[in-house]
């Protein structure tokens, strides 16, 4: 299941034009920028109805690991995360999407670095398959 989801993260991540550097790929940074991006600037319906979908295809593995790793990120604002209730996810990440830029950067643009709380391969897949939902649903506004 994971690798269809990431055959679809895959592909919907090339429709996304936030290929900032040009090199052709949309790289976990440049979709961290653009999800934070999208999440100042859609309403809180949008931003509600899109990340639960994006939750919601997540495992319940893949869901402890994105809380505790919001939650040790010393860079954001998020103290506590219950992986298991979509809406304290959701709340967690959009806030952790938000927070301030330190070094030019946010909280989640950080954790999905090299060697942050967030450098998984498998996570980052999903990172970036989230900025192509995203533009995928923006392109059909």
């Amino acid at each position: 299941m994971f690798f269809q989801q990431k055959d679809r993260h895959e592909q919907m991540a090339k429709l996304d034009p936030r290929d900032t550097n040009g090199d052709g790929v949309v790289s976990p940074q440049e979709a961290a920028a653009y999800i934070r991006e999208y999440l100042e600037s859609a309403s809180p319906e949008e931003r509600q109805a899109i990340l639960k979908e994006y939750v919601g295809g997540m495992s319940p593995d893949q869901r402890r690991e994105m809380g505790d790793a919001i939650v040790r990120s010393p860079a954001n604002p998020v103290q506590a995360v219950r992986h298991d209730d979509d809406d304290d996810l959701i709340d967690a990440y959009t806030k952790t999407a938000q927070a301030p830029a330190q070094n030019g950067r946010s909280p989640l643009e950080e954790a999905f670095a090299p060697g942050g709380m967030l450098s998984n391969p498998m996570v980052k897949a999903g990172l970036v398959g989230l900025a192509g939902m995203i533009g995928s649903r923006m392109l059909r506004r």
